[in-house]
């Protein structure tokens, strides 16, 4: 808590000690078994094996106490921070690494709200205020998408046959709020109701990957996937995306653009009509979060789309949930009658892998075969691309 004070007052080489010394601090609090990251930002993860919910508890509060009461000294001046924490525990009914991590969030924020400086205990009520994750205000929102900083991470997309080549780059949004806490794009789109937002992030993503990347991407010859949360209906954002391609050096076939499916129940003649104006440039189509309905079938077709991409709720439990395995199966199936390229992810951990290579899945992404990396980060690498 209060760690933006500190970047925006001494600057962020003081902020990097800052978190350099709060690391080693906690680290000398905790036993030889634990295990302590750092997620990103000021946002720190524990892992405590066997402890119980009440040790959790204790150890937590001690390391928020001792986090409260350290002294920093940059340049002879004392800067004091706080912390909160959240806490969920980990068993055999929830083992799942987006969903423990999305627990121990919510609990995060509830501590937040309370007043910070506190430990919270993730109740599955707490759910529900997620979406007060708060809500965001929306001029905090407004900001996050207008103003403060935002990165593209890459994941690789491969094949479960052949883990080692990379088919393109999966890019997520990384955002942070005006207090310098990172949310991930998943979490920001929860807390947004208004399609104007949705839109205003659409065209912030896309700005910000022409501006930033693409030349260096297409130097590379990287293929990269633009994820769009509000479907490619919105104002203006078609025609921008179809001017920078005819601007720039940036080849339409090595841009693929994750469309949400969803986007036909809204409205499927402007939908198909914007899809197909893209791929007529040459670029790629992804409809994604195809699942538990299967009437999408009934609008997608190879004039509209090159990639099918499982809805990330049937891919979680896959590997042993067989009504998940069964229902891939059927989109699967589907996807071939179409003769379109099927996706699923992200995969966390091996069996995962080996159950979607099981039941023919063409392309998969997740931690479990290459973490994220800032696509900055990776252009600077020495990879290249043969296409």
């Amino acid at each position: 808590d209060r760690f933006k004070a500190v970047n925006d007052t001494a600057g962020h080489a003081a902020g990097d000690a800052l978190l350099r010394e709060l690391a080693s601090l906690m680290l000398g609090m905790l036993r030889t078994t634990d295990i302590l990251a750092r997620l990103g930002g000021d946002e720190f993860g524990l892992l405590l094996p066997d402890c119980s919910v009440e040790n959790a508890r204790t150890i937590s509060e001690r390391l928020i106490a001792a986090v409260n009461d350290y002294h920093f000294i940059w340049e002879g001046r004392l800067h004091r921070i706080g912390a909160s924490a959240g806490i969920t525990m980990i068993d055999a009914s929830n083992n799942q690494a987006s969903e423990v991590m999305s627990q121990a969030d919510i609990a995060c924020y509830a501590s937040k709200n309370s007043g910070r400086g506190v430990v919270t205990l993730y109740e599955p009520q707490q759910q529900r205020l997620q979406h007060s994750r708060d809500a965001l205000p929306l001029d905090e929102q407004w900001r996050m998408i207008k103003e403060n900083p935002m990165a593209l991470v890459a994941r690789p997309v491969v094949s479960p046959r052949v883990p080692e080549s990379t088919s393109f780059l999966l890019l997520s949004v990384r955002l942070w709020t005006s207090e310098g806490t990172v949310m991930e794009e998943q979490a920001f789109r929860a807390t947004i109701n208004e399609a104007e937002l949705l839109h205003a992030l659409d065209r912030r993503v896309v700005h910000d990957f022409f501006r930033d990347h693409a030349a260096d991407v297409a130097r590379k010859g990287f293929g990269v996937a633009l994820p769009l949360s509000a479907g490619i209906t919105g104002p203006r954002l078609v025609d921008e995306l179809l001017d920078f391609l005819d601007a720039g050096p940036f080849p339409p076939r090595l841009l693929h653009l994750v469309i949400n499916s969803d986007a036909f129940e809204k409205d499927a003649r402007m939908t198909s009509r914007q899809l197909d104006r893209l791929r007529q440039a040459g670029c790629h189509i992804i409809l994604s979060h195809v699942g538990r309905d299967l009437e999408i079938f009934n609008h997608i077709s190879r004039a509209v789309a090159d990639y099918v991409m499982l809805d990330p709720e049937v891919v979680t439990n896959i590997h042993t949930n067989l009504m998940d395995e069964m229902l891939a199966t059927i989109v699967l199936g589907h996807t071939r009658r179409l003769k379109l390229i099927c996706i699923a992810g992200p995969v966390n951990q091996p069996m995962m892998t080996e159950t979607l290579a099981g039941i023919g899945v063409d392309m998969i992404y997740g931690d479990a075969l290459a973490p994220g990396q800032p696509l900055g980060l990776l252009l600077n690498s020495s990879y290249f691309a043969i296409n």
